[in-house]
Order: C-alpha cells, then structure tokens, then sequence
C-alpha cells in the first residue's frame, strides 16, 4: 500500500509542474502578444509631412544591406543598447548608417524567465562594402534570420 501511495504522489507531482511550465509558457506568449501589439502602432504622418522632406537616396537600393544586433534587453528588467547608441558604434567607425530600426527575432524561442535575452534587435542599413566593418563590429546580414520589424521601445532603461 505504500508503494501506491508513493506512486500516487510522484504522479500528482508530475502533473503539477506540467500544469506549472504550461502556465508559465502561456504567460510569456500573452507577454509577447503585447508587446506586438505595442510595437505595430501605426505611424501618423500626414501627406504635406512626406512631401515637404523627399529623401534622395545617397545609395541605390541594390548596393545596401541590413545587418543586426541583439539590443540586449533582459526580459522584466528592460535596458539594452538604443538604436541611436548602436548606429554611433557603425558611425564612429567609418560606416554609413542610412536608415535603422528595431525589430524581434522571429526564428527563435526564448525561455520566459526574468533576466533572461529577449529577441528584440536593432537593425541599420549600410552599404554592402562596410559589410566587413560592421561585421567586425558584431553586426550580422539581417538576411540570415527571421524577424519582424517594430516600433522601437521609448524608454531602454
């Protein structure tokens, strides 16, 4: 009888921390689903606003390239590094930064635990001949991953 009774208990326990990892997974999905939703805020910029600063492209579209970084934002605390912060690493290096964003990684999982990665990136367009700068700077091809461009956090810390 006490074999069963063992038994029973290593069963309850089992259930219990599966009902446990499967509440914790679902609160970090629900988490992630905000967070989309707060990045996926419409841009407002009126006609007059676009046509009273056209852009020339300095560079033609084939001639550039997105590369990317992980922010390094830690989930529930935040920080990281801001887009502006990572384009003057490029900058202060000799690479031009035509354009940047952030963006989430889409291609990976990450385990909902306080403190740990988030897949919130930065990305910035240069052109394809600093390829080889940035990457010694840490950057990648944005063209090896999955992810979905956001709207940037307003507030890093």
């Amino acid at each position: 009888m006490t074999g069963f009774m063992e038994e029973a208990q290593v069963n309850r326990n089992v259930f219990l921390l599966s009902a446990l990892a499967l509440v914790v997974g679902l609160s970090a999905c629900g988490q992630r689903a905000e967070k989309k939703l707060e990045k996926t805020e419409p841009a407002t910029a009126t006609a007059t606003e676009e046509q009273a600063a056209p852009e020339e492209p300095a560079v033609q579209a084939e001639e550039l390239i997105w590369v990317f970084r992980a922010s390094g934002s830690r989930q529930c605390e935040g920080g990281g590094m801001s887009p502006e912060e990572s384009s003057g690493k490029l900058t202060s290096n000799g690479v031009i930064v035509q354009e940047s964003s952030c963006g989430v990684r889409t291609d990976r999982m990450y385990a909902a635990v306080c403190g740990g990665p988030t897949g919130d990136i930065l990305l910035h367009l240069i052109e394809k001949d600093a390829l080889d700068a940035a990457l010694e700077l840490g950057f990648d091809p944005a063209d090896q991953i999955q992810y979905e461009k956001g709207d940037c956090p307003k507030n890093n810390n």
